[in-house]
């Protein structure tokens, strides 16, 4: 009896939302990883109130039908395929993503094109049909449309006073995050860049090659004096040096990256005129190759694309995603890439030791246990926490190696520094990650290796670099030590930022 008395306004509403729950936003939450009852329950409640903030959207189109039926439409279709990759793939929605669907060509689309994408698309409009059917039959009273509104408008309120407290809190999931990444996309800017109007000169010409990395402290390195044994191939090396000081007040990586790849120091205002270190190398007519295994932000997206040759090679999964590929691929291609007997300038970004850190490592690198088993932080115990941390160092520690191990085989002159953008907060002060304004998280590490054709050409570079080890250097070291590596002449930088020169 009850059931029968509901208004089939309200059954409207109530399938309505429930197709966008299915269809539009439930993808962004089966792939999380969880582990207790505790923590379905905090991200049932999540995605509970989430729709609860769709259905005030949603609900002020129906206040037109005609509205509805073109508006609602076109976003639920557009949605709902997005979707279809978020559910299958786990696909992280990002600007990249959303350039790469805008500006490729139509023959890479529909090579995407398959037959559950064909099933899915002809589900998508069934299902639409059916919700458009219904509207025909609801009896739109003008007065009591209006009477739900009130609940609309508070359920639109949640939503951006949630964004307020803690940006990202629905954002980051579907559709929201559809919707926020196209905006971004068409209101982008580029970065302002000075450019470097003439060819220059270096007197060096070697092989660079830059490894940037994510997260990773100084203090959880074997080679700084951490009691475990998470550098376990490069302590055994005589020709790896270890930089343990290194600050950075930059703690996340929209901020640091653009930071650590051009003129700008840690002590500039984001309007003051910078080089990209790319422009100039470019112009010192060296080879720049960049090999991303990070989707690119907007605040440095301009530089990596000021290489002569860029590489990503898992652009549709962000450091959000729990299938991104591991780090070892950008080896392969780097393999793949590598020329010999010419000046080349290499980068490599990592995705390092970015949070969710059992993702970031395979199975034979987890040397300590336990390990984390969920992505709910407050689930983990600090000893689950900072073992899977760790493991993600044993890991660099690999892949650094392999590095080395491939270059030596060159005999070329050659010189391998790698540098996080930032280091990561492994519970002090009951704080973990990074992104805060805490000490942990300002001293990323720093190692160097040298090939032996190297010392034998530049010995005054190797003993600056001896000498300045234990001194505290600022991000701002790597761009000028490039410039001192390569000699460049005829450019300003400050000789005395560079970890090649020693200082009295």
């Amino acid at each position: 009896m009850l059931l029968q008395k509901i208004d089939n306004k309200i059954w409207f509403q109530l399938y309505v939302n429930l197709c966008v729950a299915i269809f539009v936003s439930l993808p962004s939450y089966v792939h999380l990883p969880l582990a207790s009852a505790k923590e379905y329950a905090i991200y049932t409640v999540h995605f509970l109130l989430l729709q609860i903030t769709l259905y005030g959207f949603t609900y002020l189109l129906t206040l037109n039908k005609y509205l509805f039926k073109v508006g609602f439409s076109i976003l639920f279709i557009l949605s709902s395929l997005v979707s279809f990759w978020v559910y299958t793939m786990d696909i992280t929605i990002s600007v990249d993503l959303i350039q790469i669907s805008l500006e490729s060509k139509p023959d890479i689309f529909f090579d995407l094109v398959s037959t559950p994408l064909v099933l899915y698309f002809f589900l998508i409009f069934l299902v639409l049909y059916s919700i458009l059917v219904f509207q025909t039959k609801v009896h739109w009273d003008f007065n009591k449309r209006y009477k739900g509104l009130v609940f609309s408008l508070l359920a639109i309120v949640l939503f951006f006073l949630s964004e307020q407290k803690k940006y990202g809190v629905f954002k980051r999931r579907m559709p929201y995050v559809f919707f926020d990444k196209t905006k971004e996309y068409f209101n982008q800017k580029p970065i302002q860049l000075n450019e470097v109007s003439e060819n220059l000169f270096s007197k060096n010409k070697m092989n660079i090659v830059f490894v940037l990395g994510e997260s990773v402290r100084a203090k959880n390195m074997q080679l700084n004096g951490y009691p475990r044994a998470t550098n376990p191939l490069l302590s055994l090396r005589k020709d790896v040096y270890s930089l343990k000081n290194i600050y950075t007040p930059n703690t996340y990586t929209a901020k640091s990256v653009p930071q650590i790849l051009t003129s700008q120091s840690i002590n500039d205002t984001q309007d003051q005129s910078i080089y990209s270190l790319y422009s100039v190398l470019n112009k010192a007519n060296y080879n720049t190759v960049w090999i991303g295994n990070q989707t690119p932000e907007k605040s440095y997206r301009d530089l990596i694309y000021q290489n002569k040759s860029v590489s990503l090679i898992d652009v549709e999964h962000s450091v959000l995603s729990y299938h991104k590929k591991y780090d070892t691929e950008l080896i392969n291609t780097f393999k793949e890439q590598y020329q010999e007997n010419q000046a080349n300038f290499y980068t490599l970004h990592m995705i390092g030791s970015h949070w969710w850190y059992e993702s970031r490592y395979s199975e034979e690198f987890k040397k300590f246990t336990p390990v984390v088993k969920t992505k709910y932080l407050p689930s983990s115990s600090e000893e689950e926490l900072i073992n899977s941390y760790d493991n993600t160092i044993v890991y660099l520690d690999y892949f650094l190696n392999e590095m080395i191990t491939f270059l030596e085989e060159k005999e070329e002159e050659t010189i391998l520094i790698y540098l996080s953008d930032h280091g990561e907060i492994l519970g002090e002060d009951d704080k973990w990650l990074h992104g805060q304004d805490h000490e942990a998280s300002k001293n990323p590490a720093g190692i160097i290796w040298s090939s032996k054709k190297f010392k034998k050409n530049s010995p005054q570079k190797l003993d600056g670099l001896i000498q300045n080890l234990n001194r505290e250097v600022s991000t701002d070291f790597l761009y000028h030590s490039v410039l001192s590596l390569i000699e460049v002449q005829s450019f300003d930088y400050t000789p005395n930022k560079s970890i090649f020169i020693n200082k009295p």
